[in-house]
């Protein structure tokens, strides 16, 4: 049986500060082109779609075979027969562009329709951004990456095909503009790890720089265990970053396996921040204020929140490679399935006005969305199934009792949690965390419906990938029968 391969994307910046006036503009001159006639190519599209779509409604496909006897002329020298006149001759419109580009600018020209036509839209000037990048495919040797140690310059280099000139020079080779990466260790790593298939150069217009974004196909090992089957709940939090306990086959937590995640170093430097922020805020409300000063508040003011949202993900990066290296040392143990509880409109109910201004900050800036989808790509690397790392809705988890089941608890405070039925203390995280890993198993071996849906990709996986969970069958007739009831996370 094959393994599933998975397709990543690198980002690399491109030192434009290093680069000669020349090739700025040439760069520009070539995305500027692209652009033009991925435009071109859509409006050939939308202007003759009784003729080149194909399919019913829903699966409509362009006949690129078609679409290139409208906009492309071939010779003698080619496999096609001869095309010396087409309809709308792009060849003729865009002369610097060679006979490859031109079709690389078709591809992506059918995918942005094809995209479109799945959200029942029509693509304008709007919707469509300044520079569309064309896909750039390593398989015909479009561009060449090189490893320069010794260039003080920068150490990696990515050469694209430069035609702009080539039937002006009356040359039969194009030239290459060679590009200088800001790559680092991690770049490196990405890129031994996998076959890089295709590039796009793209321009941020918001951080004013040209990026590089690498397109791999990496076969990861496949995830096989013939170890005892074990559940990790994880319960996300805000004060501490999450809270995960482990559920072992006799039905018992794992005490030694309990682990409270939290990141001192990311409270100060958002502290730090935020202090600053609302100084700077406070001598904004000032109605004494100049026009010139204003302006440079305002300014400082744009660079801290920048900061803030840097100092964001850095810190969700640096926290989550933790957790993962934590969940491979227990996949080595254990048949592993992960569970993250997903705060289903958890911002709803934080709505201004209900006294807790607080509160309804730090919710608002939880970017627990953010740390799902890093975990379950980061895991993706490893060889892990989509199956093995779920987020389910994490509703009541923190108010119902672990032990007993019981809905009588109190919650003196956010940290601590008391059963009024069966008088368990223990801390509240440490309950979800634990009522999160008992109701996936409730959702396997007590099944209302034939699938389980994941609340972060909202895709539903059969019963039947999760065979490991009869192993506890027997703790679930005789010591917990009163579970959890089923809520959003199960569908039909």
């Amino acid at each position: 049986m094959t393994r599933s391969r998975v397709r990543t994307t690198v980002k690399a910046r491109i030192k434009t500060e290093v680069l000669t006036a020349r090739k700025q503009r040439r760069l520009e001159q070539i995305t500027g082109r692209d652009t033009r006639t991925i435009h071109h190519f859509l409006k050939v599209i939308y202007h003759n779609e009784d003729h080149l779509i194909s399919g019913k409604s829903g699966k409509k496909k362009v006949n690129k075979v078609k679409l290139d006897q409208l906009t492309l002329t071939t010779t003698k020298n080619t496999t096609h027969a001869s095309r010396p006149k087409v309809r709308h001759d792009l060849k003729r419109r865009f002369p610097r562009s060679s006979h490859d580009e031109l079709q690389e600018c078709r591809d992506n020209a059918t995918a942005i329709y094809h995209s479109q036509q799945a959200l029942n839209s029509s693509p304008t000037k709007k919707t469509l951004p300044k520079k569309i990048p064309r896909t750039q495919s390593a398989n015909k040797k479009r561009f060449v990456l090189t490893c320069t140690p010794s260039n003080s310059i920068a150490r990696w280099w990515v050469g694209i095909r430069d035609s702009l000139d080539t039937k002006k020079n009356n040359t039969r080779n194009h030239e290459k503009l060679w590009l200088p990466l800001a790559c680092s260790p991690y770049h490196e790593y990405k890129i031994h790890q996998g076959k890089i298939q295709a590039l796009e150069v793209l321009y941020s217009p918001k951080k004013k720089e040209w990026w590089v974004h690498f397109i791999l196909l990496h076969v990861p090992d496949k995830y096989s265990s013939s170890r005892p089957p074990a559940v990790l709940g994880i319960d996300l939090g805000i004060n501490k970053r999450a809270v995960s306990a482990l559920l072992t086959p006799k039905g018992t937590i794992n005490q030694h396996e309990i682990r409270f995640w939290s990141d001192k170093t990311r409270k100060k430097l958002l502290k730090e921040t935020e202090q600053k922020t609302s100084k700077l805020q406070k001598v904004l409300a000032k109605p004494s204020l100049s026009f010139g000063k204003r302006k440079q508040v305002v300014y400082q003011l744009k660079l801290l929140r920048k900061r803030q949202r840097t100092e964001h993900k850095l810190t969700d990066h640096t926290y989550v490679n933790k957790l993962v290296k934590y969940i491979l040392s227990l996949g080595k143990r254990y048949d592993l399935h992960v569970v993250v509880g997903f705060p289903h409109n958890i911002r709803k109910s934080q709505y201004r006005g209900n006294q807790k201004p607080s509160t309804r900050k730090s919710v608002h800036k939880w970017n627990y969305r953010r740390v799902i989808e890093l975990l379950k790509f980061k895991l993706s690397l490893n060889g892990w199934e989509e199956h093995r790392i779920l987020a389910i809705n994490e509703s009541w988890t923190s108010s119902t009792c672990s032990r007993c089941g019981s809905y009588l608890t109190t919650r003196h405070n956010q940290p601590t949690f008391t059963c009024q039925t069966c008088g368990y203390n223990l801390n509240a995280d440490l309950n979800g965390a634990k009522n999160i890993a008992k109701r996936l198993i409730k959702y396997v071996l007590q099944p209302k419906y034939t699938s389980i849906k994941d609340q972060l990709t909202g895709k539903y996986f059969p019963l039947s990938s999760f065979r490991v969970f009869p192993v506890l069958s027997q703790w679930l007739q005789t010591k917990q029968s009163h579970l959890l009831t089923p809520g959003a996370g199960v569908s039909t």
